[in-house]
């Protein structure tokens, strides 16, 4: 026995590092780029006891919303193989919703575990900015980069951060706080719980009527059991794609400037463009995108004074096809995904999608639960009490005769 995770088979989005592995953050750019050392988690997930299954998929870089990648291949959903993933946690997402494995990591800047686990009706946890160290993991944007797990259940997802969580010397952003057992609070259920509902942006159009009204079936089922619903009024939370993307892009052409500068010809041309875009943001502008932040950050807090967690969508849309994404040149099909997930990167908050039900096309729908930073015991907690009143995490998409 070496420890909580012996013999547990996890997934890597090729973003991390494995010492002597390549890392290639799905772009020919780094094609031939070797780890020198394995990074964190990694180290974390082999003291743990995982085996190490190998590196999975990822829109190019991690900055993208599809799944779908020119240069290693688009990701398909495995409920509906015409459909995407979202990403940019792409291949973390399908791996572990068609079976190939238990648990996987993913990254999330503005909601590349949640939407691809929404999608693929799974379970995937953005924990509070810096609770997973990020050593040795590629980066897209230094203050929005979380790295998270990905897994079938809330209790998986429990048991990986229960690993990973840590503070990291090599990571001035790692969270100092004691370790935790994220699973401490499973058996109080969900008896005080006060689920704050936004009474604005989050149930509002363009949210398709399918998943909107899953979600709230879903907090009508909590209340029955225990919890209390309060209404929270958010008149400002719009703004937070604005500040998520504000951030972000500057940030992203600063990661990229050096190899930019030497193999811009090898980055796909969506992506060159993508990152060059943020080159026309000043420096004055990322400063007043910093500022918004803070500013944001302050009016959550507020908000949630009164709550335990927020449940909202995690998605907005119905999954588009890869059809739609592709034929779609001003990336609009895929464009709304973020809406909601951005937010809670802005902030660096807690926030976990699970399933919660079905479309009448037979897709996944998620439920994102998000909680105070460093609150994670609470939002498992009320993901784990739903999983134990409900059947959604159980459905596979083997359980479809024309997937099957």
């Amino acid at each position: 026995y070496i420890g909580p995770l012996h013999g547990i088979p996890i997934g890597l989005k090729d973003l991390i590092d494995v010492a002597e592995r390549k890392t290639t953050g799905g772009s020919k750019v780094l094609a031939d780029n070797i780890a020198n050392s394995d990074a964190t988690v990694v180290k974390r997930l082999k003291a743990a006891g995982a085996i190490l299954m190998g590196k999975l998929n990822l829109v190019e870089f991690a900055f993208g919303t599809t799944g779908l990648n020119p240069y290693t291949g688009d990701v398909k959903n495995p409920w509906d193989k015409t459909r995407i993933t979202a990403g940019s946690s792409s291949g973390s997402a399908a791996a572990v919703a068609c079976g190939m494995i238990p648990g996987s990591l993913g990254s999330d800047t503005g909601g590349s575990i949640r939407m691809p686990a929404s999608v693929c009706g799974i379970a995937g946890l953005k924990p509070t900015y810096g609770r997973i160290p990020r050593t040795g993991v590629l980066d897209l944007s230094w203050s929005m980069d979380h790295v998270g797990p990905m897994a079938r259940t809330t209790e998986d997802c429990a048991l990986l951060l229960n690993a990973l969580a840590g503070s990291d010397n090599a990571d001035l952003t790692s969270y100092a706080g004691p370790t935790e057992d994220f699973t401490s609070q499973f058996k109080k259920g969900l008896g005080l719980i006060r689920i704050g509902v936004p009474t604005n942006y989050f149930f509002e159009d363009p949210v398709d009527p399918e998943i909107s009204e899953a979600v709230l079936s879903s907090i009508n089922t909590m209340v029955l059991n225990g919890a209390e619903v309060v209404e929270v009024s958010m008149p400002w939370v719009d703004k937070g794609r604005a500040i998520n993307l504000g951030v972000i892009r500057p940030e992203a052409v600063s990661v990229h400037e050096s190899l930019m500068a030497k193999n811009a010809n090898l980055y796909t041309s969506d992506l060159r463009r993508r990152i060059q875009s943020g080159s026309s943001i000043t420096a004055i502008d990322y400063v007043h995108a910093q500022r918004a932040r803070q500013w944001f950050n302050q009016q959550m807090s507020e908000s949630m004074k009164q709550v335990d967690v927020l449940i909202t969508p995690s998605v907005p849309i119905q999954t588009p096809t890869i059809k739609q994404c592709k034929s779609d040149k001003n990336g609009e099909a895929a464009s709304q995904l973020p809406m909601f997930t951005s937010v809670f990167d802005v902030t660096g908050q807690p926030s976990h999608s699970i399933p919660c039900g079905f479309t009448s096309g037979g897709m996944p729908i998620g439920m994102m639960i998000t909680g105070h930073p460093y609150d994670e015991k609470t939002v498992l907690r009320v993901g784990n009490a739903f999983e134990k009143l409900t059947h959604w995490h159980q459905r596979v998409p083997a359980d479809i005769p024309e997937i099957n």
